[in-house]
Protein backbone atom coordinates (compact mmCIF):
# COMPACT_ATOMS: atom_id res chain seq x y z
CA UNK A 1 0.00 0.00 0.00
CA UNK A 2 1.11 3.48 -0.73
CA UNK A 3 0.31 6.54 0.34
CA UNK A 4 0.84 10.05 -1.44
CA UNK A 5 0.30 13.42 0.39
CA UNK A 6 -2.92 15.35 -1.11
CA UNK A 7 -0.95 18.46 -1.54
CA UNK A 8 1.01 16.32 -3.93
CA UNK A 9 -0.98 15.03 -6.56
CA UNK A 10 -0.34 16.87 -10.11
CA UNK A 11 -3.11 18.62 -11.78
CA UNK A 12 -2.31 17.64 -15.64
CA UNK A 13 -4.68 20.77 -17.49
CA UNK A 14 -4.82 18.60 -21.06
CA UNK A 15 -6.92 16.23 -19.02
CA UNK A 16 -10.53 16.29 -18.22
CA UNK A 17 -11.56 17.27 -14.69
CA UNK A 18 -13.96 15.44 -12.88
CA UNK A 19 -15.28 13.04 -10.58
CA UNK A 20 -16.57 9.50 -10.72
CA UNK A 21 -19.42 8.82 -8.24
CA UNK A 22 -20.03 4.93 -8.38
CA UNK A 23 -23.04 3.34 -6.86
CA UNK A 24 -24.55 6.06 -4.93
CA UNK A 25 -28.39 6.36 -4.48
CA UNK A 26 -30.36 8.88 -5.81
CA UNK A 27 -30.15 11.50 -2.70
CA UNK A 28 -26.79 10.68 -2.27
CA UNK A 29 -26.21 11.46 -5.72
CA UNK A 30 -28.09 14.91 -5.24
CA UNK A 31 -25.64 16.18 -2.73
CA UNK A 32 -22.44 14.74 -4.22
CA UNK A 33 -23.63 17.80 -6.79
CA UNK A 34 -24.74 19.99 -4.93
CA UNK A 35 -21.20 20.09 -3.20
CA UNK A 36 -19.40 19.58 -6.65
CA UNK A 37 -21.59 23.02 -7.53
CA UNK A 38 -19.70 24.69 -4.55
CA UNK A 39 -16.63 23.55 -4.95
CA UNK A 40 -16.62 24.85 -8.90
CA UNK A 41 -16.51 20.67 -10.46
CA UNK A 42 -18.64 21.05 -13.50
CA UNK A 43 -18.01 17.29 -14.60
CA UNK A 44 -19.38 14.23 -12.52
CA UNK A 45 -19.66 11.09 -14.32
CA UNK A 46 -22.20 8.87 -12.56
CA UNK A 47 -21.19 5.22 -12.79
CA UNK A 48 -23.31 2.29 -11.60
CA UNK A 49 -22.31 -1.77 -11.37
CA UNK A 50 -23.09 -2.28 -14.69
CA UNK A 51 -19.83 0.24 -15.57
CA UNK A 52 -16.92 -1.91 -13.30
CA UNK A 53 -15.68 -3.44 -16.23
CA UNK A 54 -14.85 -0.11 -17.72
CA UNK A 55 -11.71 1.09 -17.86
CA UNK A 56 -10.59 4.40 -15.95
CA UNK A 57 -8.62 5.92 -19.16
CA UNK A 58 -11.47 4.97 -21.34
CA UNK A 59 -14.34 6.54 -18.71
CA UNK A 60 -11.95 9.79 -19.15
CA UNK A 61 -12.64 8.99 -22.82
CA UNK A 62 -16.32 9.17 -22.68
CA UNK A 63 -16.39 5.31 -23.76
CA UNK A 64 -18.30 3.02 -21.08
CA UNK A 65 -18.39 -0.43 -20.62
CA UNK A 66 -22.13 -1.30 -19.88
CA UNK A 67 -21.58 -5.38 -19.70
CA UNK A 68 -21.03 -6.49 -16.46
CA UNK A 69 -24.00 -7.54 -14.04
CA UNK A 70 -22.20 -8.38 -10.42
CA UNK A 71 -20.19 -5.09 -9.94
CA UNK A 72 -19.02 -4.62 -6.24
CA UNK A 73 -21.38 -2.69 -4.20
CA UNK A 74 -18.93 0.15 -2.70
CA UNK A 75 -19.56 3.39 -3.20
CA UNK A 76 -16.65 5.46 -4.34
CA UNK A 77 -15.32 8.44 -5.58
CA UNK A 78 -12.25 8.61 -7.62
CA UNK A 79 -11.19 11.98 -9.00
CA UNK A 80 -9.54 13.06 -11.88
CA UNK A 81 -7.49 16.21 -12.33
CA UNK A 82 -8.67 18.08 -9.46
CA UNK A 83 -6.97 20.22 -6.95
CA UNK A 84 -6.29 18.77 -3.58
CA UNK A 85 -7.83 21.56 -1.99
CA UNK A 86 -10.88 20.48 -3.67
CA UNK A 87 -10.95 17.16 -2.85
CA UNK A 88 -10.28 18.19 0.76
CA UNK A 89 -12.95 20.69 0.84
CA UNK A 90 -15.56 17.98 -0.96
CA UNK A 91 -15.02 15.62 1.89
CA UNK A 92 -15.34 17.99 5.00
CA UNK A 93 -18.71 19.11 3.06
CA UNK A 94 -19.78 15.16 2.64
CA UNK A 95 -19.22 15.08 6.46
CA UNK A 96 -21.68 18.38 7.46
CA UNK A 97 -23.95 16.48 5.01
CA UNK A 98 -24.01 13.32 6.82
CA UNK A 99 -23.02 11.47 4.15
CA UNK A 100 -20.68 7.91 5.20
CA UNK A 101 -17.42 8.26 3.89
CA UNK A 102 -17.12 6.19 0.81
CA UNK A 103 -14.09 5.15 -0.62
CA UNK A 104 -11.74 7.96 -1.68
CA UNK A 105 -9.54 7.82 -4.86
CA UNK A 106 -7.39 9.71 -7.49
CA UNK A 107 -6.42 8.75 -11.11
CA UNK A 108 -2.99 8.00 -11.18
CA UNK A 109 -1.10 6.70 -13.69
CA UNK A 110 -0.81 3.37 -11.86
CA UNK A 111 -4.37 2.58 -11.58
CA UNK A 112 -5.19 4.43 -15.09
CA UNK A 113 -4.98 1.23 -16.78
CA UNK A 114 -6.70 -0.35 -13.98
CA UNK A 115 -11.06 -1.15 -14.36
CA UNK A 116 -13.17 0.25 -12.27
CA UNK A 117 -13.92 -3.23 -10.72
CA UNK A 118 -9.95 -3.61 -9.83
CA UNK A 119 -9.90 -0.09 -8.78
CA UNK A 120 -12.68 -0.67 -6.30
CA UNK A 121 -11.43 -3.95 -4.88
CA UNK A 122 -7.84 -2.76 -3.94
CA UNK A 123 -9.45 0.93 -2.09
CA UNK A 124 -11.72 -1.75 -0.45
CA UNK A 125 -8.01 -4.16 0.15
CA UNK A 126 -6.65 -0.97 1.83
CA UNK A 127 -9.64 0.15 3.80
CA UNK A 128 -9.76 -3.54 5.05
CA UNK A 129 -6.12 -3.46 6.06
CA UNK A 130 -5.56 0.09 7.47
CA UNK A 131 -8.86 -1.19 9.66
CA UNK A 132 -7.21 -4.29 10.88
CA UNK A 133 -3.58 -2.49 11.30
CA UNK A 134 -1.89 -4.46 8.06
CA UNK A 135 -0.18 -3.75 5.26
CA UNK A 136 -0.22 -4.45 1.55
CA UNK A 137 1.17 -4.59 -1.71
CA UNK A 138 -0.12 -4.11 -5.30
Amino acid sequence: MSFTKISDININNDSRSFVIAYNFNAKELSVIKIICNLLGIKDIEILTKSNSNSIIKDIINNKLDHSEKEGLNQKSLIFNNIESIKVSSFIDNMKKFRISRPLIAFVTENNINWTLNTLVSHLLEERNALKSGKTIKH
